[in-house]
C-alpha cells in the first residue's frame, strides 16, 4: 500500500509541469503581446507584458516553440519539465 501511495505521488507530481518567462522583440526588447507559447498539445499566448506560462506534463527533450505575427519562429528544446525561458524573437 505505501509503495502505491509513493507511486501515485510521482505520478501527479510528473503531470504537474510548468514552462513561463517572457518574450520580448530582439531588436527593441519590448515585450511582445498575444504571442503563441506552445508545448506538446498545451498552449497559451502573452499577455500586454509578454509573459506567459503554459501548464502540461512535460518532459525533458520536449519542444518549445513561441510564434507571433512579423517576427522568426523560436523553438528550443527543454532541459526540464520546470523552466523559466526568457524569449527573444528576431523581426523578419
Amino acid at each position: 500500500m505505501k509503495t502505491m501511495g509513493i507511486a501515485l505521488i510521482a505520478l501527479v507530481v510528473s503531470a504537474c509541469s510548468s514552462v513561463q518567462g517572457v518574450v520580448r522583440d530582439k531588436s527593441t526588447g519590448s515585450p511582445i503581446p498575444s504571442a503563441l507559447v506552445k508545448v506538446k498539445e498545451n498552449s497559451a499566448s502573452t499577455d500586454a507584458l509578454g509573459h506567459y506560462r503554459v501548464n502540461g506534463a512535460f518532459d525533458a527533450g520536449d519542444t518549445m516553440m513561441v510564434n507571433a505575427p512579423g517576427y522568426n519562429i523560436f523553438t528550443q528544446t527543454l532541459r526540464s519539465p520546470q523552466e523559466i525561458i526568457d524569449v527573444e524573437l528576431a523581426p523578419k
